[in-house]
């Protein structure tokens, strides 16, 4: 989960608390910045994270 520390649209401690309440696998990063962050100056960061959570966990296993 990529959770903005400045976000006001979804805000910083209810995606805290959605991730705490979530289920393995999990992996939380945050990112400086808000809701839409992500998609803008912090996209690097978060889709390098969005990726290598994928390829863990959605690669195939060569069935």
């Amino acid at each position: 989960m990529i959770v903005g520390l400045e976000d006001t649209v979804t805000l910083t401690d209810t995606g805290l608390a959605a991730y705490n309440r979530a289920l393995e696998p999990k992996r939380l990063v945050t990112i400086p910045g808000g809701h839409f962050a992500p998609y803008t100056t912090e996209f690097a960061r978060a889709s390098a994270a969005a990726i290598a959570f994928f390829r863990e966990h959605l690669a195939s296993s060569g069935d």
